[in-house]
């Protein structure tokens, strides 16, 4: 005996349907070739460089003085040097305000000298932010036999921290200027900054004056001129359409 599978007239005409293409549905699945565009794939990468140069008179001024003696006896020639030091010290902190270094202590035998002699030698630095007081301190150590061998002017570091920041802020502003000529002539307009970096260009470029007698009756001049900072910034950034 056959047994027949009987479904309902409303079951039966819903599966025909589905069976059926449904144009609708068709439409809303575009083509691949039919998408948008990617447009990330059309961005243009740009790298520049600027400089940015800040002017300041320098605030710090060192002072390089010598004290050197002769004598038949090294002992003799080093018991001089050392007291005109012990004197450049002594005067040097009662002006107050000023840094001291002492370096290049040295004794040598002289044999071309006539009778030949022993020669000591030790070489004193100063430097202070008041400068006029710091000539005056030389001018009197001069007085007292010590030997000038240069004055230098240059910034002080934290002088110097202050203006490679405002340098630095300089230099991207360039930066900034140099890519907007750009995107403009490119006909492209600036997106995303992908990276930055940032460089001191400055080398202490110190000062020299002219050496005093080692026994000069007044202070030495030393006019201040203002000195460059420069920096530098190279950055890469991403242009659209």
């Amino acid at each position: 005996m056959t047994r027949r599978l009987v479904l309902p007239l409303a079951a039966s005409a819903l599966l025909a349907i589905a069976a059926l293409p449904g144009p609708a549905a068709a439409q809303d699945m575009p083509a691949p070739d039919a998408r948008a565009p990617d447009t990330r794939l059309a961005a243009t990468e740009l790298t520049l460089s600027g400089t940015g140069t800040v002017h300041a008179a320098p605030d710090r001024l060192t002072a390089t003085l010598f004290a050197e003696s002769a004598a038949a006896t090294a002992a003799a020639a080093q018991g001089r040097v050392n007291a005109l030091v012990r004197q450049a010290m002594d005067a040097a902190h009662a002006a107050g305000g000023v840094t001291t270094v002492t370096e290049g202590y040295s004794v040598q035998h002289d044999d071309s000298a006539k009778p030949p002699q022993w020669v000591a030698r030790q070489t004193i630095r100063l430097a202070g932010a008041d400068g006029t007081a710091l000539l005056d301190l030389v001018g009197r150590l001069q007085a007292r036999g010590l030997g000038l061998s240069g004055l230098d002017w240059s910034l002080s570091p934290d002088r110097r921290q202050d203006l490679t920041r405002q340098a630095e802020s300089e230099a991207l502003k360039d930066v900034r200027r140099r890519a907007d000529s750009a995107a403009a002539t490119l006909g492209l307009k600036i997106g995303t900054l992908r990276r930055v970096a940032l460089g001191d260009r400055t080398m202490p470029r110190p000062m020299p004056m002219m050496m005093m007698a080692a026994r000069a009756a007044v202070a030495p001049s030393a006019p201040a001129e203002e000195q460059d900072v420069t920096a530098s910034a190279t950055a890469t950034f991403l242009l659209h359409p």
